[in-house]
């Protein structure tokens, strides 16, 4: 079941973003991204590109989903996930790729579910999304929406930032490709991932298998850091980006038009501090 942002005011929690310090404005970029993409939206003040100006969330949709059996995600963890994914959401909308965007819409959401997992344990995961469209001029269907313009047709690239990626790391072929700084570079097929936490998992890029994502995933399945204060845990995050096969190939030879809807959500998560968002997150009770 799915709760709108009416009914969970309802309940008495706040939907209003917090503000965002300058810091999170933007990282110096990371070396591992496609080199034509960050220096269209890295170097100095970019103009947001051609193109209409397209529609974007002013405040991200929130969806609960309880489970149909057993024991109810509770209030404060729901509320306590959902803030913390609002910085993930301001620190995104203020990169040059996705500030006053043009040619492209945007929909963010949140989602909080009750996770399965392997070992049965229980496992609140939350995911915070952006959906990138092309929005393209003089085609039926191309609509106004609050003084800017959204094509809901067209074929969405996706943005996703996982609290806790446990089913991700459980069910997809994962492969690391590099650690810079305090974050794994990690890949699914040619599309282009961040792991950030507390302590990242053991990397040898001279071995055969540099690394098993697997054990990683049965520690995080107990992993409850994000969404109990004082719980053990490394605060994990995964930042991961993915449009249709052609356009992720293009993008890791950096052969793509840097204005392409998955282009310019590739050089947002290259481009932000996660480590800064991540200490603003963990800083919220």
């Amino acid at each position: 079941m799915s709760y709108s942002l009416l009914k969970f005011t309802l309940l008495g929690l706040t939907v209003i973003a917090p503000s965002v310090p300058a810091a999170a404005t933007a990282a110096p970029g990371d070396s591992r991204a496609p080199k034509k993409l960050m220096q269209r939206w890295a170097t100095g003040t970019p103009s947001p590109g051609a193109g209409l100006p397209g529609w974007y969330s002013r405040t991200p949709d929130l969806h609960v989903h309880q489970p149909l059996s057993g024991p109810r995600i509770p209030v404060a963890e729901i509320d306590l996930l959902r803030r913390r994914a609002m910085l993930v959401f301001d620190a995104l909308m203020l990169q040059p790729s996705l500030r006053d965007v043009r040619g492209t819409a945007l929909q963010a959401d949140i989602n909080i579910s009750v996770v399965p997992t392997e070992a049965g344990v229980r496992l609140v995961g939350a995911t915070f999304s952006i959906n990138a469209k092309s929005v393209i001029e003089g085609k039926p269907g191309t609509i106004l929406r609050d003084g800017r313009y959204i094509t809901p047709s067209e074929e969405g690239a996706v943005l996703r930032v996982f609290l806790n990626p446990y089913d991700m790391l459980a069910h997809r072929q994962v492969l690391a490709e590099g650690v810079q700084g305090a974050s794994l570079q990690i890949r699914t097929g040619s599309a282009f991932g961040l792991y950030v936490a507390d302590r990242l998992p053991d990397y040898d890029p001279r071995s055969e298998y540099a690394w098993n994502p697997r054990p990683l995933a049965a520690q995080l399945q107990n992993d409850r850091s994000w969404y109990q204060p004082g719980a053990p845990g490394v605060h994990p995050l995964l930042a991961h980006v993915s449009s249709y096969s052609q356009e992720n190939d293009a993008l890791r030879t950096d052969r793509l038009d840097p204005e392409r809807p998955v282009a310019r959500l590739a050089a947002a998560m290259f481009m932000t501090d996660w480590e800064d968002v991540r200490r603003r997150m963990k800083a919220l009770r």
